[in-house]
């Protein structure tokens, strides 16, 4: 008679580092096909850059920033034009409750319901070629071998080597995004998607923000998106310094200092978004 043991099928481990969109995606389809599924976080938070702390959180800030500019600048003449009234802090409340009930939904309620996905929360690193060595965030340590390893970690912000920056409590859209008070003056290094909307949010809550772009405004595109663009951000009333680089920042305490060809740019918050 044929051995049971030597005939039935191995199941296959599979390990997948990072619990973004990718990395469920790839868990998901593994586990539906028969497949044990390791999932390796670091974060507490589950979750991917959309959901956490990229389009769900900045297209609600960008909504809200939207209305606030309505309130002061339209064409209707039976409706007064008045400036609004800004509470950040209940603004981003009301944002992050709306990211919680996504991530809610994409992911925690998602994993529940697929009992083939282990989640281990930790710091992974490759112990060889098919064993991970998780050190996990509750302490101690968890071998974890696969078949198959998926690095699937995302992205992070990257601040630039401009002498000073990184010893300074500089803004990345993370923190912007979560920012419950709106800063008297923004400096904004980086001419990106993200910087241009973080930008135009802030400015449109009541700030004013100053850009400063290496080249141009959205350099990668089509030139005359970054000049309409500069256009409409120097009648908004920002100012935009193309072709600008900050040498050096430093920060006083209260005050960031930027260096940018001699003259001294003074915020009292500074976003970097050079990505």
């Amino acid at each position: 008679m044929p051995d049971p043991g030597k005939s039935a099928k191995k199941i296959l481990r599979i390990a997948i580092v990072g619990s973004g969109s990718a990395a469920f995606a790839a868990a998901i389809r593994a586990s539906e096909a028969g497949a044990q599924v390791t999932l390796i976080e670091a974060a507490d938070t589950l979750g991917g850059t959309c959901v956490n702390t990229g389009c769900v959180p900045s297209k609600i800030m960008i909504r809200a920033a939207h209305i606030a500019r309505l309130q002061q600048h339209h064409n209707f003449t039976g409706i007064a034009l008045h400036t609004p009234a800004i509470d950040r802090a209940m603004l981003v409340r009301q944002q992050q409750a709306r990211v919680e009930e996504l991530r809610k939904a994409k992911y925690i309620d998602i994993l529940a319901s697929h009992p083939g996905i282990q989640l281990v929360h930790g710091q992974a690193r490759f112990h060889d070629a098919h064993t991970l060595a998780v050190r996990l965030t509750g302490g101690g340590e968890q071998r974890i071998p696969a078949d198959r390893i998926l690095l699937a970690t995302g992205a992070t912000a990257v601040v630039p080597p401009i002498p000073g920056l990184a010893n300074t409590p500089c803004w990345t859209s993370t923190q912007a995004l979560v920012a419950t008070q709106l800063p008297e003056h923004l400096l904004v290094i980086g001419a990106s998607v993200v910087a241009l909307e973080l930008a135009q949010a802030f400015l449109r809550f009541g700030s004013r923000v100053t850009l400063l772009a290496r080249s141009t405004l959205l350099s990668r595109e089509d030139p005359a998106l970054g000049a309409a663009l500069a256009d409409i951000f120097t009648q908004d009333g920002a100012r935009v310094l193309l072709h600008s680089e900050a040498d050096t920042v430093q920060y006083d305490g209260k005050v960031f200092i930027a260096d940018v060809a001699g003259q001294e740019i003074r915020a009292d918050r500074l976003l970097v978004a050079t990505g």
